[in-house]
């Protein structure tokens, strides 16, 4: 048998568990949005074109050859990033991509020629080790066969000659703590107003049991509830007792049958967001009670049998 006090305690506390579990979750986007955003030192391993050892790495450079391809920066409008091979150490050749406006490079048929090769210096340069695409293979290839004027690179030896893998210097940093951030907002602001809601149920619940108190009905209403008779319609939220309607949607409101001068079907007014149909209890005070919300078609059944035990009982 189901107590009153045991009742009430359930309906003031009914949201605080589904706040306590969003508010750790809440939590935990937080410490790793605190993670994310903790400055860390990044390890620069030796740069190899057709093994990736690590995700960033750094290579000797003594001068270029290219561009072979020239792409506009999606971050900086009328700033040209250029993919180029490199000439390192033994004169293994890679490809890597640079800035335009700030290469620092020596560039073959540009800035030297072919006799000046040999004197120069090696730069050490750094950034990220990406896999070159099936359609940046293409490009990269066939201008340099154009530039060329021969078939020196294609599809099969691509990875032999240049590698499977670039090296891109202008490292695009991926910034994951906005979006945590974000959660960690929306989770916070969700387990707040779930504790709100909970003290406006508590609200209304001690509200409602000191107007019992007040006018004697107290102890009649506990017999009532605990007297063997109710019926449950727990999807809707109510109870029904021989003598009284027990709702406890959005707090607990304990309506007379004998005060009731006429029950209704309809939604909220006209503009209200709440798309759900209620059962609108009117008493004999002019008060309404919207009591019952259908939320699914799938209680549609037990919503018209609720309403019409009602009925059949005010009449």
């Amino acid at each position: 048998m189901k107590t009153f006090d045991k009742k009430v305690r359930e309906i003031k506390s009914r949201r605080l568990l589904l706040a306590g579990f969003i508010l750790i979750i809440a939590f935990v986007m937080l410490i790793f949005w605190i993670i994310e955003i903790i400055p860390k030192d990044i390890e620069y391993g030796e740069f190899k074109k057709n093994e990736k050892t690590s995700n960033y790495a750094k290579a000797t450079v003594y001068y270029l050859i290219g561009p072979l391809v020239q792409v506009e920066n999606p971050k900086e409008k009328n700033n040209m990033l250029g993919y180029y091979i490199a000439v390192g150490e033994d004169e293994n050749l890679f490809i890597v991509r640079l800035n335009e406006d700030n290469i620092g490079i020596s560039i073959l048929g540009k800035d030297i020629d072919n006799e000046a090769v040999g004197t120069l210096d090696g730069t050490e340069i750094y950034g990220s080790v990406e896999l070159a695409s099936y359609s940046l293979r293409n490009v990269l290839y066939e201008c340099l066969n154009t530039i060329l004027n021969t078939t020196i690179v294609n599809d099969d030896s691509f990875d032999k000659v240049l590698g499977g893998y670039y090296l891109d210097t202008v490292v695009e940093e991926k910034n994951n703590s906005i979006p945590l951030f974000i959660l960690f907002v929306f989770f916070s602001s969700m387990g707040i107003l779930y504790i709100l809601i909970n003290k406006h149920i508590r609200t209304n619940v001690n509200r409602s049991i000191s107007e019992l108190k007040v006018k004697g009905k107290l102890q009649d209403v506990i017999e009532e509830f605990e007297g063997g008779q109710l019926i449950e319609y727990k999807k809707l939220k109510v109870y029904l007792s021989p003598k009284y309607i027990f709702s406890y949607y959005s707090g607990l409101d304990v309506i007379p049958f004998k005060d009731v001068k006429e029950v209704t079907v309809s939604k909220r007014t006209v503009g209200s967001r709440d798309k759900n149909r209620y059962i609108i209890i009117t008493t004999k005070g002019n008060k309404d009670y919207y009591i019952a919300p259908m939320q699914k078609n799938s209680q549609k059944v037990i919503f018209n049998e609720l309403f019409t035990k009602i009925k059949k009982t005010i009449e």
